[in-house]
């Protein structure tokens, strides 16, 4: 190394960073014992490495026994079984998924990091423990050892020391005592003389890089794989990687302390928002109350009405009816008095009272009761007590989401978080792991790949537009099942695939005019129709929905994989209510469930959040850099990383999460040929279509 690493004053030396936490695995706690990288940069024992597996395994089994009993779903149960030769994981620290070969016991897939490796040797160097003399072993003696030789990596007894010097072979050998070592006296030695030796020629150190394989090799590993390939000596090549791993430090560096503060602004903001929930529980109380108030005088003031009113008009009726039982007890009095007199009296009695009689009669005949003129009428007419009158009068809560303002997030304007920045790295040249022809068992036309997806265990299914078929191969490029279709369900022009959850495939058939769903053995299991006219690029998201791209509707449709029903339609507007497609081919699906959209019409590239929302754009028509021929497929690993196939100039581009482009992947110097379908296996490899019938795939991280 050229020492440009160490420019910061404020660095600890190596003799300070062994005594911090730097070279112990967080897992176990103790120095590092074969060390190895993960892909997200993280160092663990291979023996914590393996626990973690264990612990995978055990998970795993139990989730497999409860499907089994809990499910009659074999196709859960089957996610749930692992395969063969490899698990998935997750780190301990950042939580990332990665892959663990199970066949290779002895790195698990995972290099070694031979940096912590030599740290941790050189941790044992300087610290006392018992050492015996490797030579002494030798006739059957155990004793102490009290210096090490740098150039054997053995340790040495005084005796052994001298008698080392002594030959001719190690004279000139290195060797220094322990005493010393301890008291840091040899540290830059023992880092100059700490080399990787290759794991299959143990005697030979790696100090070649292999610039096409980007290994670091041995002279032996050079002559045997590598000697048609271009080559430098390790401290030449190293040059070209440290710039480039300083400039990734620098971005990184520039990046931590906008995350503290991003971070410390989302704390601030947490507490803002239990701040807010309090102050805004308060005023719906208050308001509550305050209505509640209101409604109980209202309640008491009509009550009161009620009682007056009613109590007013019983007084009325009860003096009236009072009258009348008066008036009625005379008249029955004057009755049966005028009665008897009629009957029994003389007539002098009643020429002596007859005037008397007479006019009390007459006054009685005349007379009128004294009655009520009007009916008290009472009513209770309610106010209006919908939901919406309800919230007029209480209030209207509103719930939403506002930009912030860089201030207010403590971001500058130009310097937003780059998440990019924490991506895997691309390699500048993907390796092509295998190439095969597309060809199937009766192809009558040239084969013409416009379509393909991954199955759950890599098979590969690929859309052969001109032959009317979808070909199912091995990934090694055997050919397992062609599927044509029968009679009404019959393929007539398909054009693209998807694998849904279930293992079963969907196909686009734009001539027919409709979504054709296949077993895998191919027997026709539904056909889609609801809401499609001709389309073109299908995908899944992670509901297991089916997104159909309609490139004459210039619409998307979900539709669910079961039924086939329409969910949802997508009409690809802008924020003026304007369609932005205009002729579209295929469409992917981000993380997120964001869509993702290939369109020949500048910009090419166009999302969409997964509720229609136009989030952002990609790509002008040309052959420059952010520039576009003839985009084609585009599919979205779980990194975030975008790639989309350029179909005219010969490359696939790849994109950041954000939709900036990182770089050209592959192009005509890749020996790349008009890339038509894309596609990603489960453990991260890219596929590609090219026209004609080449389908390659290729490892890229």
């Amino acid at each position: 190394m050229s020492g440009t690493m160490t420019t910061d004053n404020n660095m600890l030396t190596v003799s300070e960073l062994l005594e911090t936490g730097f070279i112990k695995c967080t897992i176990c706690k103790s120095v590092y014992e074969d060390p190895r990288l993960l892909p997200c940069l993280h160092t663990f024992c291979h023996k914590c490495i393996q626990k973690i597996i264990e612990i995978e395994n055990q998970t795993r089994n139990l989730n497999q026994s409860e499907a089994a009993n809990g499910t009659d779903d074999d196709n859960e149960a089957k996610d749930l079984k692992k395969t063969e030769n490899r698990q998935k994981i997750i780190c301990p620290v950042c939580k990332s998924p990665m892959e663990v070969s199970i066949k290779d016991k002895k790195s698990n897939g995972f290099p070694s990091n031979t940096f912590m490796k030599d740290l941790s040797d050189m941790y044992d160097y300087k610290h006392e423990k018992e050492r015996h003399c490797e030579y002494c072993k030798f006739d059957g003696k155990t004793t102490p050892a009290s210096s090490l030789c740098l150039d054997c990596h053995d340790n040495m007894c005084q005796g052994c020391t001298g008698a080392h010097f002594r030959t001719k072979v190690t004279r000139c050998h290195k060797v220094i005592p322990y005493a010393h070592v301890q008291k840091g006296l040899y540290d830059s030695d023992i880092r100059d003389f700490q080399t990787p030796m290759c794991v299959q020629h143990t005697d030979e150190p790696m100090n070649i890089f292999c610039e096409k394989c980007e290994l670091l090799i041995c002279k032996e590993c050079k002559v045997g794989n590598h000697d048609d390939h271009k080559w430098s000596k390790a401290d030449k090549a190293v040059l070209k990687y440290e710039v480039q791993m300083i400039n990734l430090l620098k971005g990184i560096q520039q990046q931590i302390p906008s995350i503290h503060k991003y971070m410390q602004f989302l704390t601030n903001y947490e507490k803002s928002i239990e701040g807010g929930r309090e102050k805004l529980t308060n005023n719906i109380k208050k308001q509550a109350e305050i209505l509640h108030d209101m409604i109980e005088e209202q309640k008491a003031s009509c009550l009161e009405a009620v009682n007056k009113a009613c109590d007013t008009e019983r007084c009325e009726v009860q003096v009236r009816s009072s009258n009348l039982h008066t008036a009625v007890t005379s008249l029955e009095n004057n009755e049966e008095y005028l009665r008897n007199l009629l009957k029994h009296g003389k007539p002098e009695e009643l020429l002596t009272l007859h005037r008397e009689i007479t006019q009390r009669l007459t006054q009685l005949t005349h007379m009128q009761m004294d009655g009520i003129n009007a009916r008290l009428k009472t009513d209770f007419i309610p106010g209006s007590s919908t939901l919406r009158n309800i919230q007029t009068i209480f209030g209207k809560l509103s719930i939403d989401h506002v930009p912030l303002k860089h201030s207010e997030s403590g971001l500058a304007a130009d310097s937003a978080l780059q998440i990019s920045n924490m991506l895997p790295n691309v390699r500048n040249t993907p390796e092509l792991i295998i190439e095969f022809n597309g060809e199937g068992m009766s192809d009558s036309k040239e084969v013409w790949p416009t379509g393909v997806a991954v199955t759950k265990d890599d098979n590969l299914v690929i859309v052969d537009r001109d032959n009317k078929k979808v070909k199912i191969y091995e990934r090694n490029g055997k050919l397992k099942q062609e599927i044509q279709g029968k009679g009404e369900n019959k393929l007539e022009t398909p054009f693209d695939v998807t694998v849904l959850k279930s293992g079963d495939i969907a196909v686009s058939d734009h001539e027919a005019e409709n979504v054709k769903l296949f077993k895998v053995t191919g027997e026709h299991i539904l056909t889609i129709t609801d809401g499609i006219k001709y389309p073109r690029g299908i995908t899944t998201n992670s509901k297991g929905e089916v997104i159909i791209l309609d490139c004459q509707l210039r619409q998307v449709t979900i539709h669910d994989p079961k039924s086939g029903h329409l969910l949802k339609t997508i009409e690809c507007k802008d924020a003026k209510d304007i369609k932005v497609l205009v002729d579209p081919y295929y469409v992917g699906v981000t993380a997120q469930d964001n869509i993702i959209i290939t369109d020949t019409a500048s910009p090419n590239i166009k999302v969409f959040s997964p509720d229609g929302k136009y989030l952002a754009n990609y790509g002008h028509y040309g052959m420059r850099n952010d520039e576009v021929l003839q985009p084609y497929g585009v599919c979205c690993d779980h990194y975030g990383y975008i790639f989309v196939a350029d179909n005219q100039n010969h490359r696939v581009h790849l994109l950041l999460p954000d939709g900036k482009l990182s770089k050209f992947l592959l192009t005509k110097a890749d020996s790349l040929w008009h890339p038509m379908g894309l596609a990603l296996t489960e453990n991260g490899y890219l596929v590609v279509t090219e026209a004609l019938g080449k389908v390659k795939i290729y490892k890229y991280i």
